[in-house]
């Protein structure tokens, strides 16, 4: 029996992905990628900091790309880009600090709305975060944990925090963020239901520490495995499966287009 060993990826790092926290995690990625020997991007993977950046690499045409930034400020025109990504058929991974978290896509399909009562997603988030950024970060993780929201309707935004409603099917969904001077960013999803709780935990992603997944039911709680990956990484991971297998990947571009046009941006 014959194997095939894929060869690691050449990585360009443009803009402001090209910095030493970059660098480290493409490095602890060796079977996936390796740096690129400079030169143009094409026929290389590629990392963009934000959806304007993303216009430029896709005119180079590399064979992937991850979006590692997205903030609602420039996002104009994600959906024609991701129509031109597609037709090019050069996969984009949307990054977040939640979302593709391993904790999250190792539960696909266990995280049923249908038997939940409640969803939760709540955020304690650093002095001078956006509202809307952050508000796009959860309904990420909405999305790629439990599936679209639909009709986001947020009551309050300001220096202070945010809160909004939505629905994931008929199951209401409660969004709330508290900025904090202490400079913490994580996160927390609770699915609530009458007979199976879910509560997932995410820590500042700087800390590098894992998330945490409890499961409630009439036996107790029950802590899962811990999987030691940041979301981050796990990004990189599902780059590397787009572009050498045809996987789709959790969060893309046109996941990003939809939920910008549940806030109307």
């Amino acid at each position: 029996m014959t194997s095939t060993t894929l060869e690691p990826l050449p990585v360009t790092l443009a803009g402001g992905t090209d910095h030493p926290a970059v660098h480290a995690t493409v490095a602890s990625l060796p079977r996936y990628f390796r740096p690129a020997a400079g030169g143009p991007i094409t026929g290389t993977v590629t990392a963009v900091p934000t959806p304007t950046a993303l216009r430029a690499a896709l005119d180079a045409r590399p064979t992937g790309i991850l979006l590692a930034g997205v903030s609602a400020q420039g996002v104009t025109g994600v959906r024609e880009l991701a129509e031109r990504a597609a037709a090019a058929g050069i996969p984009v991974v949307v990054a977040g600090p939640w979302a593709l978290d391993p904790a999250v896509t190792a539960l696909a399909g266990a995280l049923d709305a249908e038997d939940a009562s409640l969803v939760e997603v709540t955020a304690t988030v650093p002095a001078g975060s956006s509202p809307t950024d952050v508000l796009l970060d959860q309904l990420a993780l909405l999305r790629t944990a439990i599936g679209p929201a639909r009709a986001v309707e947020v009551i309050q935004a300001d220096a202070h925090g945010h809160l909004a409603r939505a629905h994931v099917g008929d199951v209401p969904v409660h969004l709330a963020a508290a900025v904090s001077g202490l400079g913490t960013r994580r996160a927390r999803l609770d699915v609530l239901g009458p007979a199976v709780q879910w509560r997932l935990s995410f820590p500042d992603p700087a800390t590098a520490r894992p998330a945490a997944v409890v499961r409630t039911d009439a036996d107790g709680e029950r802590l899962l495995p811990t999987l030691y990956e940041s979301a981050y990484r796990a990004a990189w991971r599902h780059l590397h499966a787009a572009v050498t297998d045809g996987a789709a990947p959790p969060y893309s571009l046109h996941d990003l287009a939809d939920d910008l046009a549940l806030l109307h941006i």
